[in-house]
């Protein structure tokens, strides 16, 4: 028998949803009808505890989706399968043995979806180490995959290798661009990425010339130290921003630089987002700046602190300003209605709900990066 060949409109699916918001939803959807299943998904980042991972799929349900995320991912025999190996549920375990093993998970696709069996294959990005995982199911009723569905996956898998690598890099360019893109203009703020073990994943041109100077800052066998005597400093301050237990949401610390001036830096932890390595689960957003410098709320800063985009910056500086939402939006010359969604927007972005709210927390955040930063180890 010939190996089947994909669709070109599957493989045209494929590669245009990668560009899509959300991506690769297209083209589960088309899969789906493809290989007459249901419930389409990919997980792009593994759950683990804290982090309910990263996952698109067709399926409508929230609440489902949640339960999935935060409790049933644990228990699911088809989760982590061997790379580039298609495989099929009901030829991996018995229903006695489903129901015996895995009796949480058996309950949770029955109660949710109607799931008899299920389909897929884990693609591994070796740049980056993102594993891909692609999952189809078949409902109550339906007969169960069979080898020439798997036969299917396996001729699509040189076209989901390719894809997998294109979009592994534009989510690791598209992060990169979104913490530099306001210090390009500025050339005034330190932006860079690290993770657990300190090791440095992304910077912005300011901190690239910092490192490679070590100005205050430096790399050591990839992993970002003080380059002068506050070593130390840094490395508690780091530690306690990672502690699983107790770990702070932020921290601030002076270093001095070889000229005798300071950088202040602000850290925040933030989860791990889809173009990092797989093996990354918490990272942290390190923003440093001159300590002599102005302290002025500019949109620069703004769009570097809270990931908002221009427009929202402008709309949050003009608040700050002590401007009324009407007034901001007339002397912005925006609309009503598009200045509200903006607010919206911002106010999603910084988990803030009302606007003395947020301007309160623009400040205190400005004033811990520009500040009297503490020293105290």
């Amino acid at each position: 028998m010939s190996t089947p060949t994909p669709p070109i409109a599957l493989i045209q699916t494929l590669f245009d949803s990668l560009l899509a918001e959300p991506p690769w939803l297209d083209f589960l959807r088309e899969m789906e009808t493809w290989l007459q299943g249901h419930h389409g998904a990919m997980v792009l980042r593994r759950p683990r505890p804290g982090d309910p991972g990263t996952l698109i799929s067709t399926q409508s349900n929230t609440a489902a989706l949640t339960v999935l995320q935060e409790h049933m991912f644990s228990e699911s025999p088809i989760l982590d399968l061997p790379l580039d190996e298609v495989c099929i549920l009901s030829e991996m375990l018995s229903r006695q043995e489903l129901t015996s093993r895995h009796k949480r998970f058996y309950a949770y696709i029955q109660e949710y979806g109607s799931v008899e069996d299920i389909i897929g294959v884990n693609v591994e990005e070796a740049e980056t180490g993102m594993i891909f995982r692609l999952r189809c199911a078949r409902l109550t009723g339906q007969p169960n995959f069979s080898g020439e569905d798997r036969d299917r996956i396996l001729a699509l898998l040189p076209w989901l290798r390719t894809a997998v690598s294109l979009y592994a890099r534009l989510a690791r360019k598209d992060y990169q661009l979104s913490i530099s893109e306001a210090a390009i203009g500025q050339l005034t703020i330190g932006s860079l990425v690290i993770d657990e073990q300190g090791q440095v994943l992304i910077t912005n041109p300011v901190a690239e010339r910092a490192l490679e100077a070590a100005d205050g800052l430096a790399l050591a066998r990839g992993k970002l130290v003080a380059s002068g005597g506050d070593k130390a400093a840094l490395h508690a301050a780091l530690r306690r921003l990672f502690d699983r237990e107790t770990g702070s949401v932020s921290e601030t610390l002076q270093l001095a630089r070889p000229d005798g001036r300071y950088w202040n830096l602000l850290m925040r932890r933030t989860p791990a987002r889809p173009g990092l390595d797989e093996r990354v689960s918490r990272t942290a957003l390190l923003l440093f700046r001159d300590a002599g410098g102005p302290r002025e709320v500019s949109e620069e800063l703004l769009m570097e602190l809270f990931g908002l985009t221009r427009a929202e910056a402008a709309l949050a500086a003009r608040l700050v300003q002590g401007e009324s939402l009407s007034d901001a939006a007339e002397s912005l010359g925006r609309s009503r209605y598009t200045a509200r969604a903006q607010l919206a927007a911002i106010f999603a972005k910084t988990d803030t709900h009302r606007q003395p709210q947020l301007v309160s927390l623009i400040l205190h955040t400005i004033s811990q990066l520009w500040g009297e930063a503490s020293t105290d180890t």
